[in-house]
């Protein structure tokens, strides 16, 4: 039997540069916040001139809607990837602990995108937070989830606030990009305290 031929299209120049543009524009947003951002620093980081920008991105909203949508997308098939290596009934703690490290891989593997969805809540432009609501709720509802399952197995307290168990374990995962400084605790090493400590809390054992 003859091998299979697999035929591959090939990149055009256009989509080449449009994926470094996306990566030099998270950069530049990731640093200097949207605001302070223009689209003549993203367009010379990328090694063109400002005008020619246009010819990939209508505005510098467009812009960032795409680099927050490729963040947001990234984050939730990595944590999708590590989902389904799990048993289809797994239970909450392997939920739990495949969904922090899906966050935190992406979280630290794709700084620069990620660094950007952080720096910038709450200061991009009405429209930009209204054109990734949807890819974000999706997102979000999937942790929330996580916590009904949590309660359900009776692994979360009763009187524990799901919503605020959330916030904190998403803030904390999310902020990792901040102080995260390669060559020190792996992300294997991480993921294990995280899940240990948001499961089992701080304190020493026997001490009340």
């Amino acid at each position: 039997m003859d091998a299979k031929i697999i035929k591959l299209k090939p990149i055009l120049k256009k989509d080449k540069t449009r994926e470094v543009l996306l990566d030099k524009a998270a950069q530049v947003f990731s640093r200097q916040g949207y605001q302070s951002a223009s689209l003549k620093e993203i367009a010379s980081a990328a090694g063109m001139k400002a005008g020619s920008l246009y010819y990939h991105f209508a505005s510098k909203e467009v812009l960032m809607i795409e680099v927050l949508e490729r963040s947001i997308k990234f984050i939730s098939d990595t944590v999708a990837e590590e989902i389904e290596k799990l048993d289809d009934d797994y239970p909450f703690e392997d939920a739990l602990n495949a969904y922090i490290r899906g966050h935190l891989t992406a979280i630290l593997k794709s700084p620069d995108y990620t660094t950007t969805t952080i720096r910038n809540n709450g200061q991009v432009p009405k429209s930009v937070q209204a054109a990734l609501h949807p890819k974000r709720e999706h997102y979000e509802q999937q942790w929330r989830n996580l916590m009904i399952q949590g309660k359900a197995e009776g692994v979360i307290r009763a009187d524990v606030d799901e919503q605020l168990l959330r916030l904190m374990v998403l803030g904390c995962l999310n902020w990792s990009s901040v102080w995260y400084k390669s060559g020190g605790a792996s992300i294997d090493t991480l993921v294990d305290q995280y899940t240990d400590v948001f499961l089992n809390g701080c304190r020493k054992q026997g001490v009340k």
